[in-house]
């Protein structure tokens, strides 16, 4: 406890991996996604994330992928945190690794591994569990639960067959 500091206290209880967490289980978004995700994506007025054409993975439009509430309110909460924190001064990036690097598959994955180990969430023998199985799963719930339209809309996929793959 003696080793706990202000800023170890601060990281602790940060809103910055739940509102990683909230957006890409309300948007799937893929590991480069979250890397290159944007402050300025954020519309926090209509509970969406805007992503520009010209930022767009593998698609040639804008995106207006939407939020839950509670999302929206976590992502308000770590966009004010955000803002006092020195190491996104003069950045865009929505969230940065703990070296201040944008995140990837590999550094997605870490996280990953770390809240399932820190959650104590039983994974099943020999399931290999990554970021990508998170967009599986959320894309597996939009396709049976809500329909294969709008999965397709929020998954950002060009063709409805590839949405399609998700319906179980």
């Amino acid at each position: 406890k003696e080793k706990v500091g202000p800023e170890e206290f601060k990281e602790a209880n940060s809103w910055k991996y739940p509102s990683i967490m909230a957006t890409t289980l309300d948007t799937g978004l893929r590991p480069i996604e979250v890397g290159r995700a944007k402050v300025s994506w954020v519309n926090l007025a209509d509970e969406e994330l805007n992503i520009p054409k010209e930022e767009s993975t593998k698609n040639d439009a804008i995106w207006n992928c939407s939020l839950k509430s509670r999302t929206a309110k976590t992502l308000e909460r770590w966009l004010d945190e955000r803002a006092s924190l020195t190491k996104y001064d003069d950045r865009d990036e929505l969230w940065l690794t703990q070296t201040g690097t944008q995140y990837g598959s590999k550094s997605c994955n870490a996280l990953l591994r770390r809240l399932i180990d820190k959650g104590d969430v039983p994974i099943p023998e020999h399931q290999d569990v990554t970021w990508y199985t998170i967009r599986h799963g959320v894309a597996n719930r939009w396709a049976n639960h809500v329909g294969p339209h709008h999965a397709r809309e929020q998954l950002r996929h060009s063709s409805l067959n590839t949405t399609m793959k998700y319906l179980h």
